[in-house]
């Protein structure tokens, strides 16, 4: 499917040269004398590699055919993942390294939206939020307030993200996955 490059936003797949690219960061230039230009830095979905491309303002370019269905995380067994269609039941495994970049946000039972392109898997979207278990964290000392406002903790993904002083080991935290 063809679209103006001006409709082009971030997640868009794009299909070029006959692989998919997901748009990762987009930024518009418009020189006097030449023109408005496009620079996107896209990432192979296949293939994990990231590139730059730039396009005129006037070009047209081929979209991929993408379907969005709801699905669930079930479990991790070595370099597999799996994942589950709720319409159909149906299982997914994808590799880790082809979800490299959410793995350490996926929980079990977390709802996804799985991103299909010809009955295939091709990236799987998180909820903007997910609630994860503190295991391991700092003790929290009342001195500890002049110091540093928030601590380093793990989370029961493996995640290593920083928390207010008084979050403590078992509690529940809100993460927003999109940042």
């Amino acid at each position: 499917m063809k679209i103006d490059i001006s409709e082009v936003k971030r997640w868009t797949v794009l299909e070029i040269e006959w692989w998919l690219y997901k748009v990762v960061d987009m930024s518009h230039m418009h020189k006097w004398r030449w023109g408005a230009t496009y620079a996107f830095k896209v990432k192979n979905i296949q293939t994990g590699q990231v590139k730059n491309v730039t396009y005129k303002a006037w070009t047209t370019l081929d979209a991929a055919e993408i379907t969005y269905k709801n699905g669930q995380y079930l479990y991790n067994s070595w370099d597999m993942y799996t994942f589950m269609e709720f319409d159909t039941s149906e299982l997914y495994e994808l590799w880790d390294d082809l979800i490299d970049d959410i793995k350490l946000y996926l929980k079990e039972n977390v709802d996804v939206f799985l991103m299909m392109y010809n009955g295939n898997v091709i990236w799987v979207i998180l909820p903007d939020v997910v609630s994860y278990k503190v295991i391991e964290t700092l003790p929290w000392v009342k001195w500890d307030r002049a110091q540093a406002w928030t601590k380093p903790a793990r989370l029961e993904t493996g995640l290593n993200v920083q928390v207010p002083l008084y979050i403590e080991e078992w509690d529940e935290i809100l993460v927003n996955t999109s940042t």
